[in-house]
């Protein structure tokens, strides 16, 4: 039976069962309706049967032109070489395995259970304000958050590393599409001269002789040094770069976090970016960027969320997961999180990136729950935030974590990644 769908970017959660008016061709549609409240969600009875079986059937054709390719890291990618896939309708079919897989879960647990689990959105972790979000974190807390946050990932060596990841990974998925455009092709070239010029820059720092053993560099009155380089000139790289890559939207996840880099590279433009100078001199262009990006990067920063990442795994990969919370605890200060993941196979490649992927965002949420429940002095003297901190025990509530990863072909079992239990389960008709 056809099962004809309404794709947008995502389905809604609240797919429903309709069938087409007398006289023209009958079949089950997974149509979006309006948003439903919590009660609505409670008191609505499950799918029938029907709605199922069509569901499990287009679940499996979508596995079966899925074979081969991982979402688990958002865009589809080769699962043996991790490439970016470069045709837009296997983007779409995988958004849409992923949001249906979703409905069809949430609905054979309402359907065993008797009643709905726990609501689950599909989402990208993209901003500290979307976690804190999630946590239940107040407007009070999160400044907690932004202070414990700021002076660990402001560091000059997890910026530069940062920058060099966001290249780095651009340049990677552009040398694996086919066909590109005259605009592309220039983002190519800029993304190469700028990792040039940020590893020119970074040689003094390896080097055989370290900087403490450099003596200040001797000026000859005759021939004056050339200006010093500065970010300014990476600036205006970036501000080129995501000019080029907004004209391919096989590259828009790329194109996102070049703008959000460029955010931070305002901030410190006029600061030196040479490292082959005095050890004084070079830590104290470390500390202005440390200073300007942790006075200037807000709690909303997609900036400031990158170099979390980076701080945090090494890489700058937004993680693409399904989320819901339970609130319990007097004063709704426990919170019980649990995220999710969809695949389409259930090859040992495609399980262990996907419970990767729940390990960072499960160490995400613990992460900003801890810096919220560290308490600040309020100012110091002269009446700036200073980094002496506490654990605030007695406000602080129980936090759990869930990590759970459906599939085709998965064993039902539990698997512990680096402390975390994930639990498996196989995607079947209830």
């Amino acid at each position: 039976m056809e099962c004809r769908t309404k794709l947008g970017p995502l389905l809604r959660a609240n797919a429903a069962l309709r069938v087409v008016s007398p006289g023209s061709h009958r079949g089950i549609h997974f149509a979006s309706g309006p948003a439903s409240s919590d009660d609505d969600e409670q008191s609505r009875p499950p799918p029938s049967r029907r709605w199922f079986r069509a569901a499990y059937a287009r679940l499996l054709r979508h596995a079966g032109s899925l074979n081969g390719v991982d979402h688990a890291g958002g865009l589809p990618r080769h699962a043996a070489t991790g490439s970016l896939v470069a045709y837009p309708h296997v983007a779409a079919r995988a958004a849409h395995f992923d949001a249906l897989a979703g409905e069809f879960v949430a609905a054979a647990a309402a359907a065993s259970r008797g009643h709905p689990p726990p609501k689950m959105k599909g989402t990208s972790l993209s901003s500290l304000t979307w976690v804190c979000d999630v946590l239940g974190v107040s407007a009070q807390r999160r400044k907690s958050v932004r202070l414990t946050v700021c002076p660990q990932v402001t560091q000059h060596h997890v910026w530069r590393g940062a920058l060099e990841a966001v290249l780095g990974d651009l340049q990677a998925d552009m040398a694996s599409l086919d066909g590109l455009s005259p605009a592309t092709q220039m983002a190519e070239q800029i993304a190469s001269s700028c990792t040039r010029l940020l590893s020119g820059t970074a040689e003094a720092a390896t080097s055989s002789t370290p900087s403490w053993m450099r003596p200040t560099p001797f000026k000859k009155p005759a021939e004056p040094p050339p200006p010093a380089k500065k970010w300014q000139e990476v600036l205006d790289m970036f501000t080129d770069l995501a000019r080029s890559l907004e004209t391919d939207d096989r590259l828009t996840g790329h194109a996102q976090k070049v703008e959000a880099m460029k955010e931070g590279l305002y901030q410190i433009r006029d600061i030196v970016i040479e490292r082959d100078i005095a050890f004084k001199e070079a830590r104290r262009q470390d500390c202005l960027v440390q200073r300007k990006l942790s006075k200037s990067l807000g709690h909303s920063s997609r900036c400031l969320y990158t170099l979390l990442l980076f701080y945090l795994y090494g890489t700058v990969r937004d993680v693409e997961v399904h989320v819901g919370k339970c609130v319990s605890g007097k004063g709704g200060r426990d919170v019980d999180v649990h995220a999710a993941k969809f695949i389409s196979g259930g090859d040992e490649l495609a399980v262990r990136g996907s419970i990767k992927q729940l390990s960072r965002a499960l160490g995400v949420f613990r992460f900003v729950w801890d810096a919220a429940n560290t308490e600040f002095d309020a100012a110091n003297d002269n009446g700036k935030d200073v980094v002496a901190k506490k654990k605030n025990e007695v406000s602080k509530g129980v936090l759990e974590l869930q990590g759970h990863l459906w599939g085709f072909g998965v064993e039902e079992k539990a698997v512990t990644y680096r402390g975390d239990v994930f639990l498996l389960h196989p995607i079947q008709l209830p």
